[in-house]
């Protein structure tokens, strides 16, 4: 019976292995939309009120940004993220130098608690990845179940320090009918976008922001509602408005070529 069961489900799920998706979500505040279609581990994205597209490889682990009115686009792998980083952090230390030079100055003249201000701010320009605002984001699951497009979606809350910074909403890929691979390839790009995003900004010395880590947070699922607050202000509020199956053509995820690469 155990082995009957198990199969049953395996058959269940099998019909969900293979196909294509696409995912549209709304912007409640500016009234757009945003758009995820997925096809053979390739994920493109866009937004209504702009002409760029976007698409990850999911096998290959790249990422490109092509503008079409200019025919051109930015593309990012390990190797050129690598790079970008490098120097970024070659940038933000140039400018640290300075800060230095002029606060070894100051402090002979700074009280105790001035110079304590001071070499914080030193740490932070220094060690971002250590002392940066990002050190403080925690997640909190509630004991909150939502229906979105009468898919059920567990909610979740961010917050950095004692402040909420953002609500979401996480929905299980059977309950999306999300094919297996599809599910992968949304998942990869989630680990991708945060990895290439938060390597940046730290590189910069900017950590005030609200990205999740959804594998390392060891939460499930695909986000179909998202709030971002400012204070008690909603400053965006994406959330799924539809989901189908269609068909996708390939030449959906491929670039002209006539594309030329910053």
């Amino acid at each position: 019976m155990k082995n009957l069961i198990s199969c049953i489900v395996l058959l269940s799920w099998a019909q969900y292995a293979y196909g294509d998706m696409t995912l549209e979500f709304k912007e409640i505040i500016s009234k757009g939309f945003i758009t995820y279609s997925i096809k053979n581990e390739h994920l493109k994205f866009t937004q209504s009120e702009q002409s760029r597209i976007n698409l990850f490889n999911q096998k290959n682990q790249q990422f490109i940004s092509f503008d079409p009115q200019s025919g051109k686009s930015a593309l990012f792998d390990e190797k050129i993220l690598e790079l970008r980083v490098n120097q970024l952090n070659e940038k933000r230390l140039e400018k640290l130098a300075k800060v230095e030079s002029n606060l070894k100055k100051k402090l002979q003249t700074m009280s105790p608690d001035e110079q304590e201000v001071g070499e914080s701010l030193v740490n932070l320009l220094k060690y971002p990845e250590m002392y940066g605002e990002h050190t403080h984001l925690n997640v909190k699951k509630l004991d909150t179940l939502k229906q979105i497009q009468n898919i059920p979606c567990q909610v979740y809350q961010l917050y950095r320090a004692k402040k909420r910074i953002k609500d979401f909403c996480m929905a299980e890929a059977k309950d999306l009918k999300m094919p297996a691979r599809d599910y992968q390839t949304y998942r990869g790009f989630y680990a991708f976008n945060y990895d290439m995003q938060t390597r940046l900004m730290i590189a910069m010395g900017n950590t005030r922001f609200n990205l999740v880590n959804y594998k390392q947070q060891k939460i499930p699922g695909i986000a179909i509602e998202s709030i971002n607050y400012r204070g008690s202000k909603v400053t965006q509020h994406l959330i799924l408005n539809q989901v189908n199956t269609h068909t996708l053509a390939k030449t959906e995820f491929t670039l002209p070529q006539s594309t030329t690469t910053d």
